[in-house]
């Protein structure tokens, strides 16, 4: 029988997930969407799909919770517990003729009754309890997760901040530099005229008496 939409739907996206954890891309920030439609897929496949091999839910249900052991999202306990529940699942799910004759087998003994009862609460405790700590995890990861996001933002605005003040302050110092060189080239020019003037009044007097010179002569 051939994959349904939903089901290569499902693998499409694990593979991508998959492909991106391999690639070193776990800090994409597509992430926490991607597990939750995981799992909303993987619980719709259950439903929409019953034809669909046990061996495979609990196949695609492993690679879920790899995915997000591999993300930090749960950790190594959370995820071999996740597991052993999941194939203690598998391993009571029962057919309908069994069902049926679990359930002539419970009216003829009445006792049974409590025992499944307390079963069912302690499964239900378990699984609370898992529920719980994965919440905590999660809250601790995000966390830490929003407090080193602090710490870089903060980290880059003091950068900012200093590079900043230092622009200004590298600003005002060629401001000055430029203010002294301009002043120190209008006095260089100041003095080159002057000693140019001298030098024409020289040379000036020079060609006078040089003239009064030549005149007493001739």
């Amino acid at each position: 029988m051939g994959l349904t939409k939903a089901e290569i739907n499902l693998r499409r996206l694990l593979g991508k997930c998959e492909l991106m954890i391999k690639s070193k891309q776990r800090n994409d920030e597509r992430f926490p969407t991607y597990i939750q439609s995981l799992e909303e897929m993987w619980k719709s496949l259950q439903t929409t799909t019953p034809s669909i091999a046990d061996e495979a839910i609990t196949e695609y249900y492993r690679r879920i919770n790899n995915i997000k052991l591999s993300l930090g999202l749960i950790t190594e306990d959370v995820y071999n517990s996740n597991l052993k529940e999941r194939e203690l699942a598998e391993g009571n799910k029962i057919s309908p003729r069994e069902e049926l004759l679990g359930i002539r087998k419970r009216e003829v003994n009445p006792q049974s009754n409590t025992g499944n009862l307390d079963e069912l609460i302690d499964y239900h405790e378990n699984m609370q309890q898992k529920i719980a700590d994965e919440m905590l995890i999660l809250t601790k990861n995000l966390k830490e997760q929003s407090e080193l996001a602090n710490k870089i933002i903060k980290k880059d605005t003091e950068v900012v901040s200093k590079s900043s003040q230092l622009t200004d302050v590298n600003f005002t110092k060629l401001k000055l530099e430029s203010n002294k060189l301009t002043e120190h080239s209008k006095k260089a020019w100041k003095c080159w005229m002057w000693i140019m003037l001298v030098i024409v009044l020289v040379v000036f007097i020079n060609m006078v008496l040089f003239m009064k010179i030549m005149k007493k002569k001739y």
